[in-house]
């Protein structure tokens, strides 16, 4: 099962300081450790350091209601980010005994985890008003480039197979070191995968690495401003959480509810409200 969380900046930090009773992103900083901390604070513009925080607080709490966790473990629940390459703490996060990722773009938070052996991916990205010269060289397979539409659907169709492409990547643990333009997906989804209220899953149809084949990408509803899609090691059932909604995929239902099952937690602020 991948549990899947896509929400908004906002409504991340907001949760952040009503589970606390605090306001002004004190409460998110409290639900994080000193390395999410400091990298939201090398950020130079604003807008940057509240969405590398959301990002960072969304994986802890989606972390604590999967694994059944209070939220008073969320500030201390391990998380490694060591990269392979260099060994600074900007790598794919790591769970014990469970894969995560998480993506932001613009106003927006996706967030994932899943078994150790799924190796789940997540990418998210709002559409920009055009996109960079020489991304169809860098971002689409020889295959894809003859068959992109014209106009803004040609615009969300390359936004989408990027965002396709890059889960797919973090899945395999590649990330931009391979291609994006080296392989292609399938174009259409594979029979019998398709799970409630998602797209079905699509293979690597064509690649120049072979550790690629192995990965399966499906796409994401992110609404009309956005795309977002989710890569694993293979399909497998999505179970979607949201944030502020009412209900037993409730990351914050289900928090206050460790909370009251395990006596209580000192964290959580009396004010809270769902609304």
């Amino acid at each position: 099962m991948i549990h899947l969380l896509l929400t908004t900046v906002d409504d991340v930090l907001d949760t952040g300081d009503r589970l606390l009773g605090r306001t002004g992103g004190v409460g998110a900083s409290a639900l994080v450790d000193a390395v999410d901390r400091a990298a939201a604070g090398t950020k130079r513009a604003e807008p940057d350091r509240r969405r590398t925080l959301a990002g960072r607080l969304a994986l802890r709490l989606l972390s604590c209601a999967v694994q059944g966790r209070p939220l008073s473990e969320a500030p201390s629940l391990r998380i490694d980010r060591t990269c392979d390459r260099c060994g600074a703490p900007h790598g794919r996060p790591r769970l014990t005994d469970h894969s995560a990722s998480t993506s932001s773009s613009g106003r927006l938070v996706i967030a994932a985890v899943a078994g150790d052996a799924d190796s789940v991916g997540v990418d998210v990205e709002e559409y920009p008003k055009s996109l960079w010269d020489g991304f169809d060289d860098h971002a689409l397979h020889p295959a894809e480039r003859n068959t992109v539409p014209s106009g803004r659907d040609g615009l969300v169709s390359r936004v989408q197979t990027w965002t396709d492409k890059e889960a797919l990547l973090k899945s395999a643990g590649v990330g931009l070191r391979s291609e994006p333009a080296g392989f292609r997906i399938a174009a259409t989804p594979t029979r019998g995968t398709t799970t409630t209220g998602h797209h079905g899953w699509r293979p690597v149809a064509q690649s120049d690495d072979p550790g690629l084949t192995a990965i399966w990408t499906t796409t994401v509803n992110a609404g009309e401003r956005a795309a977002a899609s989710v890569a694993a090691a293979r399909p497998i059932a999505i179970q979607t959480w949201t944030m502020r909604d009412r209900g037993p995929e409730t990351v914050t239902s289900a928090l206050l509810q460790l909370g009251a099952t395990r006596g209580g937690c000192e964290l959580v602020g009396r004010s809270l409200s769902l609304s």
